[in-house]
């Protein structure tokens, strides 16, 4: 045979030709060629959403855009598979596998009626909301099956879907053992079928903020001492040249704050008083004074607290947990604006040196302190910050800490405390905190509480009224009399700072980390209107 390419002949032999029987053939190792692309391990989950309406007449389930393009890439089984079950509603979800060849698992959430919008009854911005849900439950779904992956669909909003999707699949595993079953590396969560990835990396970095001010509180107080807590501060502000000034009692002492320094003392360890500043600005504009709430662990002193709230007094430092987060979150976002905050550390134990009932103890301000309850310690700590923080003429304050326990029982896990004696700045917050989902309530600042503060034949004023009731406005009442002009709001958050799982369900039992998001949101939405 003459092969005309190269020129010359080439033999083909007979036995090229002949098609040899199946049950004359030897066996043989075949060669086997494997598709990477087909028996590769399906270890990605994928997130899509599904609308449902109880007034349409007929069908009122709707897949979302992307889950449209998905069904008809996978040729319609989506879409058979969920006619199989009830359609999911807003918090419910359904799995299903084997689609396609990408994505082992699909999560189809509900987000309820795709007509939802700002609800100002409920000053919530309810389809923002429904994506966190959606989102977050969606990737709950799937974290069990231990995925390397999930993708998240943006339902229309990437930067709430990433928040949803973050705060889900949070978990505090620092003690566990490496070998533990329930030990589970958190999934690189990745943004599907949308362009929209700056919105999602800041709903990611809000989230990051928020678990990290959890991750603090979970903290057991035997390792999270306020000497810990100062540590942990420089390593992970440093490193966003902000800068952290670690003050001493003797300082404190120095600068007349005797709230201060008679909680601190009560303890082993030792108190510390944390400064830490972000310039993201021009030097000469004024800051925002954030001042967080350190008790490491409030026993109560010798006014000891009941053994079911000592349970959670770990997580006492929520508000200076959050104001680290806050201030790392500003930052990464590069936001121009100045910032300083104030972190008083310490514990609040029994001992000889605690405080007792009928102290009397002088702030920095001058004023005397009458302290009519041990264990409202915080707002001593408070009344000398304020003070304190006049020195930086400040464009604002903002306190934040867990004060009142009584707000559990009026306010829920709905929505934390808010006191302020500015009406401008309580609207941006009340604004910003309908944009998070994570809503403030605004309380009295009346008269009315101050009078029942100075009520008092020994001092100037009390730490607590003799009355059993209104503590928590009673707490702003008195941290009132230490703020000067400035713009002040106070956030009590003790009501808000635990969640047994049931109140969001992108948060797991445990810590909240509240209200974090909410105060980045209010200083996006006071530069965006150019108040700061």
């Amino acid at each position: 045979m003459f092969d005309y390419r190269h020129g010359s002949r080439c033999i083909r032999f007979i036995s090229q030709f002949k098609i040899p029987r199946s049950d004359c053939v030897l066996p043989k190792n075949w060669r086997k060629v494997n598709d990477p692309k087909l028996c590769g391990i399906r270890d990605k989950g994928l997130v899509l959403g599904v609308y449902y309406n109880e007034n349409v007449v007929g069908e009122g389930t709707i897949l979302t855009a992307s889950a449209q393009k998905f069904d008809k890439k996978c040729k319609g089984k989506l879409w058979n598979q969920l006619k199989l079950t009830p359609t999911p509603r807003l918090g419910e979800y359904r799995v299903f596998y084997d689609l396609d060849p990408i994505y082992g698992y699909v999560a189809v959430a509900g987000l309820g009626s795709e007509c939802l919008a700002f609800n100002e009854v409920e000053q919530l911005h309810e389809s923002k909301e429904a994506i966190r849900i959606a989102a977050g439950i969606g990737t709950q779904a799937l974290y069990k099956f231990k995925p390397s992956a999930i993708h998240v669909e943006s339902f229309g909003d990437a930067e709430a879907s990433a928040e949803g999707a973050s705060l889900a699949t949070w978990r505090f595993q620092e003690y566990r053992s490496p070998k533990s079953e329930m030990v589970i590396q958190k999934p690189k969560l990745e943004l599907f079928d949308d362009c929209d990835f700056d919105g999602w990396k800041i709903g990611e970095l809000k989230a990051e903020s928020q678990n990290l001010a959890r991750f603090l509180q979970e903290m057991p107080p035997n390792i999270l001492n306020p000497t810990k807590f100062a540590k942990l501060a420089v390593d992970l502000l440093c490193e966003l040249d902000i800068n952290v000034e670690i003050k001493t009692q003797g300082w404190a002492t120095s600068h007349e704050m005797g709230g201060f320094v008679a909680i601190g003392k009560s303890s082993l360890q030792p108190p510390l008083y944390v400064e830490i500043s972000y310039y993201g600005a021009n030097e000469r504009t004024r800051p925002i004074v954030l001042i967080g709430k350190g008790v490491t662990f409030d026993s109560g002193s010798v006014d000891l607290k009941s053994s079911n709230a000592l349970r959670h007094m770990r997580g006492d430092m929520a508000g200076a947990a959050c104001v680290l987060a806050i201030t790392r979150a500003a930052a990464l976002l590069k936001l121009p604006v100045n910032i300083r905050g104030i972190l008083p550390l310490c514990e609040l134990m029994p001992s000889g040196k605690s405080p007792k009932f009928g102290d009397i103890v002088s702030s920095a301000s001058g004023k005397s302190i009458h302290i009519r309850l041990p264990s409202r310690e915080g707002r001593l700590l408070f009344a000398d910050s304020l003070v304190y923080a006049r020195n930086y003429w400040p464009k604002m304050i903002l306190d934040i800490g867990t004060m009142s326990k009584e707000l559990i029982y009026t306010l829920g896990g709905a929505a934390c405390g808010c006191y302020t004696n500015s009406e401008e700045l309580f609207c941006y917050a009340e604004s910003a905190s309908s944009q998070t989902g994570d809503r403030i309530w605004r309380m009295p600042l009346w008269k009315f509480y101050e009078e029942r503060l100075k009520d008092c034949h020994v001092a100037d004023l009390a730490n607590t009224a003799t009355n059993d009731y209104g503590d928590s406005p009673n707490c702003a009442a008195f941290l009132k009399q230490f703020v000067c002009d400035s713009q002040w709001m106070h956030f009590d958050t003790y009501n808000v700072s635990y969640t047994e799982g049931h109140d969001f369900t992108y948060l797991q039992k445990g810590m909240t980390g509240r209200p974090t998001r909410t105060i980045i949101e209010l200083m996006y939405q006071l530069l965006g209107d150019a108040k700061l």
